[in-house]
């Protein structure tokens, strides 16, 4: 065996495993070309021979390493989860990304989205989108809303809220709430009634428990008033907020929708 001789094998080894590289793995490979070298070393054996043009002849008889790879290699089945054809998942790939990359929100944020707001499934590369509706938006999102879209509705509901801890001595402001809830172009007429009856009712009934003393009817109505008409007046007006924020959200929401397709 010459050294030119056993050169050329190598080279043509050499070329044989990056026609190979992709196609197998490396025990494969090897594997594979230890069997070409049986192969290219028989031949050699049987010739008799070994110089330089034998073995270029026993070469050219297997081809080149591009036809041979094709046409022993070519259609073999491969196996798609081998490590070595298929690189390993990075440890980030799986790692929640941030609210800003469309990761889920947290803290404060998380009130104005909602839970399901930007929820991403990171391991299989699927973005939760559908999920956001089923769940539905966040709290401050509906008060945003509101504000946003219905303003005037947002200030009655807020004056409303206002009159509610009486101690505040702040019941003045359901005469401006009452004023805005009779001109608002959301709320039907019934609820109109609603909004503004309800609490009158309850601020009389709540002057009619009064059980302290007073000469003068003007004095009954400060007295009563001030005393137990404030709680009646701020019992009603919470459950009329309560009873008016839903159909003050449902039309925010209504509004929304054209902006959104």
């Amino acid at each position: 065996m010459t050294q030119r001789s056993e050169q050329l094998v190598l080279d043509y080894l050499s070329e044989v495993g990056l026609v190979l590289y992709g196609r197998m793995t490396a025990k494969e490979r090897t594997a594979y070309l230890t069997s070409v070298r049986s192969r290219i070393n028989a031949r050699r054996a049987a010739a008799g021979r070994d110089d330089e043009d034998t073995v270029r002849g026993i070469l050219r008889g297997l081809g080149s390493p591009h036809d041979l790879v094709e046409r022993e290699v070519a259609g073999r089945d491969l196996d798609i989860e081998d490590d070595e054809l298929i690189p390993p998942r990075p440890r980030h790939a799986d790692r929640t990304p941030p609210p800003w990359r469309g990761g889920p929100s947290r803290g404060l944020l998380s009130l104005l989205e909602g839970p399901g707001q930007t929820d991403m499934r990171v391991g299989g590369r699927r973005a939760d989108r559908a999920g956001r509706g089923d769940r539905g938006p966040g709290p401050l999102h509906g008060l945003a809303a509101v504000a946003r879209h219905t303003p005037g509705e947002a200030a009655a509901l807020l004056m409303l809220l206002a009159t509610v801890p009486w101690w505040w001595n702040l019941s003045f402001l359901w005469v401006l709430g009452a004023a805005l809830i009779l001109l608002s172009q959301v709320w039907t007429a019934v609820d109109k009634w609603i909004g503004v009856g309800l609490p009158l009712v309850s601020c009389a009934a709540g002057m009619a428990l009064w059980t302290g003393d007073a000469r003068f009817v003007d004095q009954y109505v400060q007295d009563s008033l001030s005393a137990t008409g404030v709680v009646g007046l701020g019992l009603a007006s919470l459950a009329c907020a309560a009873y008016l924020y839903p159909r003050a959200l449902r039309s925010a929401r209504a509004a929304e929708e054209p902006g959104e397709g």
